[in-house]
């Protein structure tokens, strides 16, 4: 694993998010419900361009941060976190609700950047205040479970989604 660093989503990377875009859904891995969706850069997928986005995620600072793990060596975007300060959901949703959801470039698995990206969330989550965090993920996807345990995650259960048609295991991490 070479070093890489979080940061801010800004203008700057608009190209390279849609690079990231592009390569990884050509990966081919579905993760979610929503084929478009890219855990880390949640509502991506409602724009057209990634430069639209990041004006959004500008209008949701002080609820929801969004970061990007970037190589130091050759600056490419090697994964992509989203750390929700609250967890404010419809009603509907509230199960399968999850304060940081991330993700790595399908090129990049299985190199440990997965552990150590989630672990400068559970960072930045600490720094917010909070005490402990929910993440969520899918029954099937034994990366994210041990990218999670390896973090300090412990179970809390499982629930299945009928529109989703997908069986969620939640976590907490405790930061105190």
């Amino acid at each position: 694993m070479d070093a890489f660093r979080l940061t801010g989503i800004s203008d700057a990377f608009a190209e390279a998010i849609e690079t990231y875009r592009a390569e990884f859904h050509t990966g081919g891995m579905r993760v979610t419900h929503t084929p478009d969706r890219i855990p880390g850069l949640d509502g991506l997928e409602d724009f057209e361009s990634a430069s639209d986005w990041i004006e959004y995620t500008r209008s949701m600072a002080g609820k929801i941060g969004w970061y990007l793990s970037v190589r130091e060596g050759d600056n490419r975007i090697i994964g992509a976190i989203v750390l929700r300060h609250r967890l404010e959901y419809d009603d509907d949703d509230i199960d399968f609700a999850s304060h940081i959801g991330y993700s790595i470039h399908p090129a990049e698995r299985n190199k440990g950047y997965a552990k150590a990206q989630l672990g400068l969330a559970l960072l930045e989550a600490k720094k917010l205040g909070l005490d402990s965090v929910r993440i969520v993920c899918r029954d099937t996807n034994t990366a994210s479970r041990r990218t999670i345990l390896a973090n300090g995650g412990e179970y809390v259960d499982s629930i299945y989604g009928e529109e989703s048609c997908m069986t969620i295991e939640r976590y907490d991490i405790r930061l105190s």
